[in-house]
């Protein structure tokens, strides 16, 4: 293969995924791996979090297996792109180091409360910004020695870049939500713009693949690595959904409906700015995509990584045996509460409707439109703010089951745009295309590399079912209430 390539790292919140695209954004290969998730009960709360140095272990040795595949032989790697996933902490000392690992769990929870309220002063701090410097100000109150010895702050994407290059920086929207940390902002929290990494447009270069990066990938030392984005805008950019007026279905480990304006929308939720100058408006159904992934490892003995895809489909093959409505099987996906179109922080997931005659077919139905409902209370909201959609595309790991996909366009009754499930990995490959000046800007790339596989159309028989489904869903959704503040006071968040 003499053809260049462009290699992109993905780090979402479930799995890391290494791929391979050529210039046109064909996908020519793809590996991942599922991130170790730990926890343990401390002073009676339950912390959990992953270790940042196994996403890096994963980096590289996915991407030795990657370019061993016959597809890759012989490639020119013009470049690695970099997606992650927002509001990942890591803190590392001056030698690179970790200090301490990525939570996922609440334990700063005091500290960003009280960041929220200050910043109601009209001190500029963004929610990703708030989220690094409350962890920030835990490990100072908690872990002190580690605290001291800690020389850089980074996101999740940026430590992968600062492994690869050494240099601490990232990009507006997974950072400060604007060019640069605000300097009477940090002096007013005392905190050292040294600290905190350079912020730089996604498509600028971060620097080069260090000796020792490049020993441990097998790929040639000074290779161009470019800031890359937020896993959200990836998403958009990815699956060409990143102009004015296109909305994108994310199911990943959440289920995320955003919508790209030219303008802020009073009102609207605004996720971040899109560089270089639109907005992201949208809602996320958090967990509702990992909900499939928990059932598997309920149901079938947490299969590998290898033998998932395997698992999916024969789960869809089941549940696809089931009419619309799961047999009166009603699930709610909140397994880490509810966050749009209303927050909820004591929502949490349920099954109802059970009788013994169900089984799991019905159950993993309940769990898929459990997904696509709460899917069609964001998109309703987001459409109330942003007006009718140009376009729509799915995106996401979950879009690639054909059950689940034309489920949620039956549920919504809009069509959908399908793509090959990489468009994370692709927005990143697009943007280190810009960065290498292969297209002139992110809109140019867009046209020549996106992919569309096909259209998904409502089904009309379906979609009148799901009209009335939903109804019902709403009526046990609002049944559950009570239990909200029960959940908050047991501590399950």
């Amino acid at each position: 293969m003499s053809a260049r390539v462009l290699l992109a790292f993905d780090l979402g919140t479930t799995r890391l995924k290494v791929a391979a695209f050529d210039e046109r954004g064909r996908l020519l290969g793809r590996e991942t791996a599922r991130h170790s998730e730990h926890s343990a009960v401390i002073d009676g709360f339950e912390q959990r979090w992953q270790d940042p140095d196994e996403w890096w272990n994963n980096a590289w040795l996915l991407t030795q297996r990657l370019l061993a595949s016959p597809a890759l032989d012989g490639a020119e790697i013009a470049g690695i792109g970099l997606s992650g996933r927002g509001n990942g902490f890591v803190a590392v000392d001056a030698n690179g180091a970790v200090l301490a690992p990525s939570w996922s769990d609440r334990r700063h929870i005091e500290q960003l409360a009280t960041l929220q309220e200050w910043r109601q002063q009209s001190y500029d701090l963004s929610n990703y910004a708030a989220g690094m410097l409350s962890k920030w100000r835990w490990l100072q109150a908690n872990a002190p020695q580690a605290a001291e010895r800690t020389s850089q702050l980074l996101y999740a994407k940026d430590f992968l870049a600062y492994r690869l290059t050494g240099n601490a920086v990232t990009d507006p929207t997974s950072g400060p939500d604007r060019d640069d940390f605000a300097a009477d902002t940090l002096a007013a929290l005392d905190i050292s713009r040294s600290l905190l990494p350079r912020v730089a447009p996604p498509w600028s270069l971060a620097g080069k693949l260090t000796e020792s990066a490049a020993a441990a990938l097998g790929i040639p030392a000074g290779t161009p690595v470019a800031v890359g984005g937020h896993d959200g805008i990836c998403a958009n950019v990815g699956a060409g959904a990143g102009t004015v007026g296109a909305y994108a279905i994310t199911i990943g480990t959440h289920a995320v409906v955003r919508a790209v304006t030219a303008d802020e929308v009073p009102g609207a939720y605004r996720f971040y700015g899109m560089p270089p100058g639109r907005h992201v408006i949208g809602g996320n159904a958090v967990m509702a995509g990992r909900a499939a992934d928990w059932f598997l490892d309920t149901w079938l003995d947490n299969p590998d990584e290898d033998s998932r895809p395997v698992a999916f489909a024969r789960m869809d093959g089941e549940a696809a045996e089931v009419a619309p409505g799961s047999d009166g099987v009603r699930f709610l996906p909140f397994l880490a509460g509810q966050v749009a179109p209303e927050l909820r922080p004591g929502a949490s997931g349920s099954f109802l409707g059970l009788h013994a005659s169900h089984g799991r077919a019905e159950m993993f139905r309940a769990v898929l439109e459990g997904g696509a409902f709460a899917i069609r209370a964001i998109f309703e909201q987001v459409q109330g703010w942003c007006g009718e959609p140009i376009v729509v595309r799915f995106t996401g790991s979950g879009a690639t089951s054909p059950l689940w996909s034309q489920m949620i366009v039956d549920v919504l009754r809009h069509p959908v745009e399908a793509t090959d499930g990489a468009v994370e990995a692709r927005g990143a490959a697009m943007y280190l295309a810009v960065a290498l000046g292969i297209y002139a800007d992110i809109d140019e790339a867009g046209a020549a590399m996106v992919q569309v596989s096909h259209v998904l159309e409502p089904e009309a028989a379906n979609a009148d079912r799901y009209d009335a489904l939903y109804e019902d869903w709403q009526r046990v959704n609002e049944a559950m209430r009570p239990l909200d503040e029960r959940e908050l006071k047991t501590g399950h968040l």
